[in-house]
């Protein structure tokens, strides 16, 4: 603000005080109206000056208090300028504190900590199944009617560096401790994704779906021709925007249904390639009618030798069929699998055909002591089997491979059962019939082929709670009776009841 100063004003009164001394000089040779004329000027000079210097003091007093104001407002503007800098620093230290929080969401998809930029985080998930198994005929000896937890899984996923991923999730259930995953996965392009460790090998449809999301407490028979996790390396990617996935994997090769819990070490050079590709065609049309359908082909190939070799099993876990005593692996080992699923509303279809040929040593001996001989005879054979399932929400949910999540959880005192759904399958496997005729199988100890038939009725609580309750009965044709008068094992009836958590 400028500031008013008065210099001129004394300069001004001593110049109007000068005139009036001169003019007064002449007027006693001038005639008296002449003097009372000089009179009268003089008096309204003197006026003019009495004006003036109230003026003057008048100015003065405001340029007092314009310096007074001044004063005041260079301290206001420092206060303010301190006030500014406060605000500054408190703004920058919430910056600093929002870039080092972590975001922390809890919700139905578990619980999470990552850094704001999400380059690093982790998530707290899980599993947990306590099932009740009740068999109505034909079980094994050796397994009875039983409560117990089928799987107990804590989750541990996350992401270091943004692009790597990892996995671990060990299983405390069916009374022992496994370690089912344990990967890391690097995902610099959606096209290209190498996974390395334990996991799923890259194979049957219904054993790449989740656990949680089954149909049915239990895999059908065809998961006895295929392999469940295994210890390797995976090239994997999406293309054509997510149209088309694809696995090509190496890993170190475990019997089928085997989730590796006692052979993360291989014991033999022998090595299975594990391939894939499934195409989603329809996933991104406006389409419902063909949105939902998936269709791929999958396949391995190794060497494997030694105690590879594979035991079948049935829905309520009794053994209907092993090699014979002193059979080993003996190299190929040589799986196809066409499969494909289909869904549309609340219809779900999924169908798989498995193959799984494979070559074996029999050691056998032969002549009496002292000179016993070891005799080998090595032969390959093709196991084959299917499953087609069905399911169909009756609640208006959409189906999916994925998760299910009802529209209305249940809520009884507003009315709301959450999601109901009926499932039905069928599967078959037939062991090579030429394993019993060369002996490398008993055909009174193991069966020849095992169908079985199941029905489903699942409960969808909420988006983390479901109550399955599945019966199934297996058929089988062989497997029972003695080397010279073999007759057909009973059949296997079951009931089993699933109450499931995840999240």
């Amino acid at each position: 603000m400028r500031k008013c100063t008065l210099p001129m004003l004394p300069v001004l009164l001593a110049a109007v005080i000068t005139a009036v001394s001169f003019a007064a000089g002449p007027a006693h040779a001038q005639s008296k109206p002449s003097a009372d004329r000089k009179d009268q000027e003089i008096e309204l000079l003197k006026v003019e000056i009495r004006q003036l210097e109230s003026r003057v003091d008048t100015l003065e007093g405001l340029n007092q208090r314009v310096k007074v104001i001044d004063q005041k407002v260079d301290v206001q503007g420092q206060q303010l300028n301190v006030q500014a800098q406060k605000i500054n620093v408190e703004t920058q230290t919430e910056q600093a504190r929002s870039v080092t929080m972590p975001v922390v969401k809890v919700g139905e998809e578990g619980f999470s900590l990552s850094s704001p930029n999400h380059d690093y985080n982790i998530n707290f998930g899980g599993i947990i199944q306590a099932d009740g198994r009740f068999f109505t005929s034909g079980s094994d000896k050796d397994i009875s009617s039983t409560f117990y937890l089928n799987r107990v899984r804590p989750i541990i996923t996350g992401s270091v560096a943004k692009y790597y991923n990892f996995n671990i999730t060990p299983d405390f259930g069916q009374g022992k401790v496994t370690l089912q995953d344990a990967y890391i996965n690097m995902t610099y392009w959606d096209y290209a994704s190498l996974r390395a460790g334990k996991f799923k090998a890259p194979l049957d449809l219904e054993r790449l779906q989740s656990d949680r999301d089954l149909e049915f407490s239990e895999r059908s028979e065809i998961q006895n021709l295929v392999p469940n996790r295994d210890t390797g390396a995976d090239l994997h990617g999406e293309l054509l925007d997510r149209r088309l996935y694809y696995d090509a994997a190496l890993m170190n090769g475990v019997p089928n249904n085997t989730a590796a819990d006692t052979t993360d070490i291989d014991n033999n050079d022998g090595k299975d390639f594990v391939g894939r590709i499934f195409a989603t065609p329809f996933e991104l049309t406006e389409n419902q009618w063909l949105k939902g359908l998936g269709f791929g082909f999958a396949g391995s190939y190794g060497d494997e030798r030694g105690s590879t070799t594979s035991s079948y099993k049935t829905y309520g876990a009794s053994t209907w069929f092993t090699p014979g005593k002193g059979v080993t692996a003996s190299g190929l080992r040589a799986r196809i699998e066409p499969q494909a699923y289909y869904y549309w509303r609340g219809l779900g279809l999924m169908a798989e055909y498995a193959q799984d040929e494979h070559s074996l040593n029999l050691f056998t001996t032969v002549g009496k002591a002292p000179t016993p001989r070891l005799l080998n005879r090595t032969d390959t054979f093709t196991d084959t089997g299917y499953f087609a399932q069905i399911s169909y929400l009756l609640t208006g949910e959409n189906a999916s491979y994925g998760w299910v999540k009802p529209l209305h959880p249940f809520d009884p005192r507003n009315g709301w059962f959450g999601a109901w759904e009926l499932a039905a399958r069928i599967s078959n496997v037939a062991a090579d019939s030429r394993q019993f005729q060369l002996d490398f199988a008993s055909p009174s100890a193991s069966a020849k082929t095992a169908t079985e038939f199941a029905l489903g009725v699942n409960w969808y609580l909420t988006a983390n709670i479901k109550w399955q309750t599945d019966y199934a009965n297996t058929y089988f044709n062989g497997g029972a009776g003695t080397t010279a008068d073999v007759k057909d094992r009973p059949n296997e009836s079951v009931i089993e009841s699933q109450l499931q958590i995840c999240f």
